[in-house]
This record gives C-alpha cells, sequence and structure tokens, in this order.
C-alpha cells in the first residue's frame, strides 16, 4: 500500500481497501447464518455484522440489515466507556442489548462486541447483531404491547462480558439462560454471533499483516475522511433553507406528533424535532443514535448510494431530540419496539424533508428519485407463539409483514413489496413458505402482492404483502400485533394520493372477520382460524386524473383494478367490451376537475398576478411548481399560487374531505391548481391541523 502522504491520489487502492473490510463484515454474517437456528436469522437474515476502529468509528458494515451498523458503532463506543480502554483484554468478547444502557436497537438485537488487538495493540472491534426470538419479559417474543414500563419487557442489559480473555463468564450465560424462553434456541443464536465476531476478528488480523498495520489504520482513517469530504459536497448543492414534515404514530385512537424542520446549512443537515410528543407508556419509545441509525440507511439511497457506509456519512448530520419525548426517551419509557413505530417514522419524516429539498435543488444529485414518503412505516409485523411441532413451546415473527408497496416516483409506477423506490433490498424478510411450515404449527393459506386501488397517481403505488395463516397441529396460537399505519395512510407527491393502509383481521370458520387492532395483544387464533394481514402501501405521483388510461387498462386486466374503481379512482371509462372510452374518459375527467373547484376553499391568499411568457427565470420549488423571481407558479397552467415568502399553497383551493371509518379524527386536504383544479400536493392531517410540510429555500424567502 502507499504511504499515508500519496493515500488521497491513489483512489484505486483505497477502494480496494473497502472492499476488504466489506468482504470480511460479509464473510463474519455468513457465519452467522450458517450456524444459527432460528429461520429469523437463516433464512430472514435478519443479522448484521460491523467493524469499527478501536475508538468505535464505524468503518464497515455487512449484512443485510445496514440499520444495526450504526448502532453496533454506539454499542462499541458505550462498552468502551463502562469498561476502559485499559482494562479490555484480547479473547474478550461483551454483549448489550438495552437500549437506554448501550444497547441496540432493541433487546431482542443482542450486540455482541468483541474487541481485536493486533500486536498487543487494541486497532478495532467487530460487532455482530441479530435478532433472538426471545429475551424474556411479559410476552413470547419480547415484543409486549401492553408494557407501560422498561421493567415489563425484555430481560435488559448493559454492556457486560460474555467471555473473558477466551473464557466464558458463566454467570452471564446463566442469567441469560434462566430469562428467556426458548433457552437452548437462544443460545444458539447467540453463540452464532460469537463465532462470526471471531471470524470478523481473524480475517481483519490477517489484513493487518498482509498490508502492515499502519497502512490499514490510515486507509480507514482516509476512507472515512474521503466519505464525509464527499457527501458535504453533496449537500452542499442542495439549497440553503428550511423544510418540514409532520407525521404522527398511532395507537389506537391517540396519535403522537413525530415533527421534523430540517435546515440546510451549506454542508449540514440539521434535523429538529422539538415539538415531540412526550414519552408515552407504549413500547415505541426510541432512541436518537436509533432515528440516526434509521435516517442514513435511507439518506444513502438518495444522496450516497456509491459512499463506503462508515463514520464519514454521519458527520455532517445533528439531530435535535428533546430529552423526555418519544424520540429520545429515558427510563422507565418501555423500548421493546424502539426500532419501529417512531424511530421509523422520525426517519421518514427526516427524509422527506430531504425530498423536499432535493425537489428545491435543480443542482443536486439525486433530484430525480423524487417519491412520496417511504414504506418503512407501513408495517404489518406480529410475533406468534403457541406450542411446536415436536410439543414443545415455539415461537416466531412474520418477517413478511415488512413488506409494503412503496410510493411512486416521478417517473414510474412504485415497486411490490418493497420499502422505498430508491435503495430498497429484497434480498432478506421473505422466509420461505416451506421452511416456516417445517419449523413451526401453522399453513400458510395466501402470500403475494395485495389487490387494489393502494396509492393512486399518475403513476401509482406497488401494493404491499397479503398473506394469511392457519394454526396447524396445535389448537391456539397467540400473537402480539406489532403494525403500524392502520389509520394514517402514506402521503405520495406532486398530487398523488395517499397510499392504503395496513389491515390485520382474524377470519373465523363461519366466513365472518374480526378487525383488529394494530397494537393488540394476547390474540388467540384457533384452529380453523386465518390470520391475514395486508401491509399497507406508499402514495401515487402526480394528480391520479392524469394516469395514462392505457395503464389503468393494464391494472384492471391484471386483476389489480375493477372497472369500477378504475372510473371511481382515475376517471377511466370503459365500453360494453372493456375497452377503455376515450372520449368518454376525457369528460368526465374534466367534469371532475370543474368539481373540484367548485366545492373547494377559496384560497388563503390569492395572488393576482399577470401570466409569464417566458419561464427561463423559472426555478424548481415543488413537483410541478416553480419560482419565477418573488412569485410561485404552477408549472403546468402559469397560474400564480403565492408571492414570497409565503408558502406556495396559500394561493390554492383547497379541497378537505373527512376520512372515513374508525379511529382518529383526519382529514384528507389537498391543494389544487386554481386554473384547472388539477391536485399538486395530497396530505392526511389530524382535523384542525394546519399545513404539515413546508418548503421554505432561502433563495425563496429572500426573493
Amino acid at each position: 500500500m502507499t504511504s499515508a502522504a500519496d493515500r488521497d491520489a491513489d483512489p484505486v487502492e483505497l477502494e480496494v481497501l473497502r472492499s476488504r473490510l466489506e468482504a470480511i463484515t460479509e464473510e463474519a454474517g455468513l457465519a452467522v447464518e450458517r450456524t444459527a437456528i432460528s429461520p429469523v436469522v437463516t433464512e430472514g437474515q435478519d443479522y448484521s455484522a460491523t467493524l469499527t476502529d478501536g475508538r468505535g468509528r464505524l468503518v464497515a458494515g455487512g449484512g443485510v440489515i445496514a440499520l444495526h451498523w450504526r448502532a453496533a458503532a454506539h454499542a462499541v463506543r458505550c462498552t468502551l466507556a463502562r469498561f476502559g480502554a485499559d482494562a479490555i483484554r484480547p479473547g474478550d468478547v461483551y454483549l448489550a442489548n438495552d437500549p437506554h444502557h448501550g444497547g441496540g436497537l432493541h433487546p431482542q438485537d443482542v450486540m455482541v462486541q468483541r474487541p481485536v488487538f493486533v500486536d498487543g495493540r487494541l486497532v478495532a472491534w467487530a460487532g455482530l447483531s441479530a435478532h433472538l426470538m426471545d429475551l424474556g419479559g411479559m410476552a413470547a417474543g419480547s415484543f409486549a404491547p401492553a408494557a407501560t414500563e422498561c421493567y415489563q419487557e425484555a430481560l435488559r442489559l448493559p454492556p457486560v462480558q460474555l467471555v473473558r480473555e477466551g473464557v466464558e463468564v458463566d454467570a452471564v450465560w446463566d442469567i441469560l439462560r434462566n430469562n428467556v424462553r426458548l433457552a437452548t434456541l437462544v443460545e444458539m443464536d447467540l453463540r452464532a454471533l460469537v463465532a462470526g465476531s471471531h471470524v470478523a476478528a481473524e480475517r481483519l488480523v490477517d489484513l493487518a499483516h498482509a498490508v502492515g498495520l499502519d497502512d490499514l489504520l490510515t486507509g480507514a482513517d482516509a476512507l472515512i475522511a474521503l466519505t464525509d469530504r464527499e457527501l458535504r459536497r453533496r449537500i452542499a448543492a442542495l439549497e440553503d433553507g428550511e423544510y418540514r414534515a409532520t407525521t404522527w404514530t398511532e395507537w389506537d385512537d391517540e396519535l403522537f406528533c413525530v415533527p421534523c424542520a430540517l435546515t440546510v446549512d451549506g454542508d449540514r443537515l440539521v434535523f429538529d424535532y422539538e415539538g415531540a410528543a412526550a414519552q408515552a407508556p407504549h413500547f415505541f419509545n426510541t432512541k436518537p443514535f436509533i432515528i440516526e441509525s434509521a435516517i442514513m440507511t435511507r439518506l444513502t439511497a438518495l444522496l450516497a448510494p456509491d459512499l463506503p457506509y462508515n463514520e464519514g456519512l454521519f458527520a455532517p448530520l445533528e439531530l435535535r431530540c428533546p430529552e423526555g419525548s418519544i424520540v429520545n426517551s429515558r427510563p422507565p419509557a418501555p423500548i421493546a419496539a424502539a426500532h419501529i413505530h417512531v424511530a421509523l417514522n422520525a426517519a421518514e419524516a427526516a427524509l422527506q424533508c430531504v425530498r423536499l429539498a432535493l425537489g428545491a435543488s435543480p443542482r443536486a444529485d439525486g433530484a430525480d428519485h423524487l417519491s412520496g414518503w417511504g414504506g418503512a412505516t407501513a408495517l404489518g409485523l406480529s410475533t406468534w407463539s403457541g406450542t411446536g411441532l415436536d410439543g414443545t413451546p415455539d415461537g416466531w415473527i412474520m418477517l413478511d409483514g415488512s413488506w409494503p408497496g412503496t410510493s411512486a416516483g416521478a417517473d414510474r409506477d412504485g415497486i411490490d413489496l418493497a420499502m422505498s423506490l430508491v435503495g430498497s433490498d429484497t434480498r432478506s424478510q421473505f422466509q420461505d413458505v416451506e421452511v416456516l411450515e417445517s419449523w413451526y404449527p401453522m399453513l400458510v393459506t395466501e402470500k403475494g402482492p395485495r389487490a387494489g386501488v393502494n396509492g393512486p397517481g399518475q403513476f401509482r403505488s406497488g401494493s404491499g404483502c397479503a398473506m394469511g395463516f392457519v394454526p396447524y397441529g396445535t389448537e391456539t396460537l397467540s400473537g402480539e400485533m406489532l403494525a403500524s399505519r392502520r389509520f394514517l395512510p402514506l402521503e405520495g407527491a406532486a398530487g398523488g394520493s395517499p397510499g392504503a393502509t395496513t389491515s390485520l383481521s382474524i377470519r373465523r370458520a363461519d366466513g365472518s372477520s374480526v378487525e383488529l387492532s394494530t397494537n393488540a395483544g394476547g390474540v388467540a387464533l384457533a384452529s380453523g382460524e386465518t390470520f391475514e394481514f395486508r401491509c399497507a402501501s406508499g402514495g401515487g405521483f402526480g394528480d391520479p386524473l392524469d394516469r395514462d388510461p392505457a395503464a389503468v387498462a393494464t391494472d384492471v386486466a391484471a386483476g389489480q383494478l375493477t372497472v369500477e374503481s378504475a372510473y371511481e379512482v382515475y376517471g377511466v371509462v370503459f365500453d360494453a367490451g372493456a375497452i377503455v372510452d376515450h372520449d368518454a374518459t376525457d369528460a368526465a375527467r374534466r367534469a371532475r376537475r370543474d368539481d373540484r373547484l367548485r366545492i373547494a376553499r377559496h384560497p388563503a391568499a390569492p395572488v393576482d398576478a399577470p401570466a409569464v411568457d417566458d419561464d427561463a427565470d423559472a426555478v424548481a420549488l415543488y413537483p410541478g411548481v416553480a419560482q419565477h423571481g418573488a412569485i410561485a407558479r404552477c408549472v403546468r397552467t402559469g397560474a400564480a399560487l403565492a408571492v414570497a415568502p409565503a408558502h406556495w399553497t396559500d394561493g390554492c383551493p383547497v379541497l378537505e374531505q373527512t376520512r372515513p371509518g374508525p379511529g382518529p379524527a383526519l382529514v384528507e386536504r389537498s391543494y389544487l391548481d386554481p386554473h384547472d383544479g388539477r391536485v399538486l400536493h395530497t396530505e392526511v392531517v389530524p382535523a384542525g391541523y394546519p399545513r404539515a410540510f413546508a418548503v421554505f429555500p432561502k433563495r425563496w424567502t429572500e426573493a
């Protein structure tokens, strides 16, 4: 390898080092997959391997679950703070699982950490994590929706020694075995993590000997510095200013506010969650490092898909999370789902702010990746327990509930069974049906993309997972529901409609169906009954009345839509031969747009400005909206919408309708082009809540 002084001049060599480090993490992860027992690990691939430097700075990650990598680095830093570097010895292995005190994303995602020594010097750490099927507590599987404080949840461990200088610490292993269900299964999966950490450490020592320790360490430093520098360059292409997005986390009829305000300041991104709801007696409270992990796994897809995933990615970010809130909770707040509901909502609000910034930043890379809200918060998860096929207690998690349908993009339909339009990885979570049925007392009755409207738009969303199963070989199963978005849908963009919402239900033997709360605990599923879940979807992109009738006809022919829903949602008329009647369709769509303007509320601040013949000075402000000097105009019609520094929606007629059905009072609010009635943006908010998004680049507010 070259010297540190020449390293910047030899990017090929650095890329080789990056590949070798990532190969170590992948090999360590595969060791876990090959030696673990639980299908959640071996089939669902819910595991990761992480390398940090000796100080706990993230260097490389492997395995499918990138969400673990930053959390692993956090765990290492907490272990160093607890024990001190001088007390750590070769052959030590540490474990932590408490998000409140140095653990990972949630208690079942244990963090196994092994220090790596070269020539007696602590130079790195290997962090291995996987979802363990049970860590004790009041509910099998340790997800307990009924818990009101963390002491009712899983066994929680701050950083402790699992192995001391190569010798197992029997007392810690005994505590684990004594406090968990399925102790043999859990122990074997935990031992797989220890084995994976050993593989990572051995390979890293081999690499240090092959290239020289000093060159390895300076190379890792250079990779981090280059990642930091390059991400800052890309952030600097975003328009300085403030961008806001607000969402809510549901708990039956309660809504917990998760607001995010992004300030783009030169080469920095500051995410501020001021106004977040106070921590709650529900298992979804989270921590800033978990939100940061969730943000970056998705932000890389927009801004940095080609950069090494290391500490440099996080240097330009700042999170401001009020203490004692659901985004920065303190004991005794329950945290068994600290990585799901609130954390994913907070991260998705942050990503929506970034998308808004991209939409106002024509110079930025990633502006062509615009879409509605990502699907990470639209989960249909559940865990189940009962008497297993061998007559002993057993339990599992339905990871297929991890797959919603993505929001549509600016030029394409969404993707079925994926979380985001850009950067989704579908290698994991889909557990083989035959493997599930051979391991657990259940039979799958259906599995596939969810039919129906989902998220309409000029480009429509993808479909979430639809699945059902019945008990088999047992009389009753008990379930805990971990789902979200039962009432509050994901929003689209540029006039696209919101997506489908999550549905969990039990179909009785007599054919009747009972809808379940997405937070229900102790759900009994009897023999002859079917548990069915339908994952939500993202929203559409563009006004649904602008969708190509041929694309609507294709969806009808495929059974995705009915003729009736095609007309109701898209205004497409079919003749008796199921062929699109284009004249009738055009007429129906014109009438629908006219009706919108007729019943819409008048603009808050109508703008009287002359039309413009030349759009040469137009700069994108939001998809379909452009800034002409100090005036915001609709791109399609030239309609004046606002005068700086007012928000561009102020000149829009507003169509507001109450969302039907049970749950909290929600309204669907659409901002219309005042000239032709096309929808420019649609949001779903609690009744009486003001506009829930904002786009304020400095070039607009200072126009």
